[in-house]
């Protein structure tokens, strides 16, 4: 046999060996091997993980204590990206900073956390009067880009589910604290390429939805349901994971509530550093009545006015205490604090504290914040 036709006899039989092998199973399928997920900021890693349980290995993008808004990824961060299975967002504009790197990076593989909830618009600037004037406007279709959009299903089926998690009547909840079947449009989200200059001005979209537990509930069910479609392995397991975390966030809603509740009346408004607790204050009937930094970000300023009308906010409400945030600079709530007399009060925002400070779950994070908001206003 000449050299050549061995090596044709070979290859033959190389090639009979390899077709003989089984297929290979998809990634979610293969033994030991688990979805490799990334979430873009610690709180919603940890709702994530709470669903994926031991099934799916769950990273938070940014480091606890990082700023959101102001966050850079690193070269590291996009490999990162590149290599998972599912990146979850909170959308409505939250990842600003990251929405180059994420539709770049990680594609269809992008997951909008809050595609269920409806969004709020921003609220709580230092001018009331002046920005409700330019808030109904925009909502009477000044702005083209907020739209309502209608939700569907798998929507309204999540909607009956935290209902009944809740014990809230469902058409109640819905026309009521969460509002109706419809949000904004949010120009600039990951699923839209245009850029908006607009994206934090006073009616755009506020992206905060995590401090209202309802949303984070809503968070749930959305992360559940895109596991279970990318794992289905595994998706009995998602399923019971978040049917028990669904639990643990409607007892931490009736705490909430009751601690609140403990506040007279006639303390409840608040100021805070920036458009933060829009959905807090809304859930749990307190009046935002002004931020220090004007927007739903952290990077803009305000004008010497503002400053001004915010101190005479604080005086004629007689506010007792401007809430600041552990990742946001406090200087210019600091200048009012010693105009007014009003005490400063740190609160988690935007990420969670380590374990020992009080803060490292979702659960302590709106445990600790609701703690300390009761404590400064009784």
């Amino acid at each position: 046999m000449t050299r050549q036709r061995v090596l044709i006899t070979t290859a033959i039989l190389l090639l009979i060996a390899i077709l003989a092998l089984p297929a290979i199973p998809p990634r979610s399928q293969a033994q030991g091997d688990r979805l490799n997920v990334i979430a873009s900021f610690s709180i919603l890693a940890d709702v994530v993980a709470q669903v994926a349980g031991e099934d799916a290995a769950v990273t938070s993008l940014m480091p606890v204590g990082a700023n959101p808004h102001a966050y850079s990824p690193s070269a590291q961060d996009v490999a990162a990206l590149s290599d998972a299975d599912l990146v979850f967002v909170v959308g409505a504009n939250y990842e600003e900073g990251l929405l180059p790197v994420l539709r770049e990076a990680a594609g269809a593989n992008v997951v909008a956390a809050s595609q269920c909830v409806p969004i709020r618009p921003i609220s709580g600037v230092v001018d009331p009067d002046h920005h409700a004037e330019q808030h109904d406007g925009e909502h009477n279709g000044e702005r083209g880009h907020e739209e309502p959009v209608r939700f569907g299903a798998p929507c309204d089926t999540h909607y009956e589910a935290v209902a009944a998690a809740f014990d809230q009547d469902a058409a109640a909840l819905l026309s009521g604290t969460l509002g109706p079947l419809n949000t904004l449009a949010c120009p600039g989200d990951v699923h839209h390429d245009e850029k908006d200059e607009h994206a934090h001005d006073p009616g755009s979209c506020d992206p905060h939805v995590w401090t209202d537990p309802l949303n984070a509930a809503l968070w749930t069910l959305t992360i559940r349901d895109t596991l279970a479609a990318r794992d289905p392995d595994h998706a009995d397991a998602y399923a019971a994971n978040a049917e028990h975390y669904l639990g643990e966030l409607a007892a931490l809603d009736a705490e909430v509530r009751a601690l609140i509740e403990t506040i007279p009346a006639d303390r409840r408004a608040i100021i805070t550093n920036h458009a933060a607790f829009n959905y807090f204050a809304a859930r749990y009937g307190l009046e935002l009545v002004g931020v220090v930094i004007p927007g739903g970000s952290t990077t803009s300023e305000p004008s010497v006015q503002e400053v001004l009308r915010l101190i005479e906010t604080v005086q004629a409400h007689h506010v007792a205490a401007i809430f600041t945030e552990t990742t946001v600079s406090e200087a210019l709530a600091r200048q009012i604090a010693d105009e007014t007399g009003a005490a400063l009060v740190p609160l988690y925002t935007g990420s969670l504290s380590q374990p020992e400070d009080g803060a490292g779950t979702y659960l302590d994070y709106i445990r600790f914040n609701a703690a300390t908001i009761a404590e400064a206003l009784r």
